[in-house]
């Protein structure tokens, strides 16, 4: 089978990729604010980490969706000159 793709949504890409990023992204913010701080941020008080975790989280999340978007925008303008991408799936016996 073969199977060709030459545009990519990126309302959908946004949409998609957003319930990921959340996690990571507060992943992220835990490691940094809890775990390693950095030293150069000077957040002591432990309300400040905890709003500084939710914010980086949502931050981050939207940054993310935003250049992954951007990025299938660019394909879009990019494959409309060419064929596309051709994926070949193989059935197993």
């Amino acid at each position: 089978m073969n199977y060709e793709v030459k545009s990519v949504s990126p309302g959908s890409v946004f949409l998609e990729c957003d319930p990921y990023f959340p996690g990571r992204g507060f992943v992220v913010a835990i490691i940094s604010f809890f775990i390693v701080p950095n030293p150069n941020i000077h957040i002591t008080v432990w309300w400040q980490k905890i709003m500084a975790t939710l914010l980086f989280t949502v931050v981050y999340a939207v940054v993310v969706s935003i250049v992954l978007m951007l990025i299938g925008w660019l394909y879009n303008l990019w494959a409309g000159q060419f064929k596309g991408i051709t994926i070949q799936i193989n059935q197993l016996p």
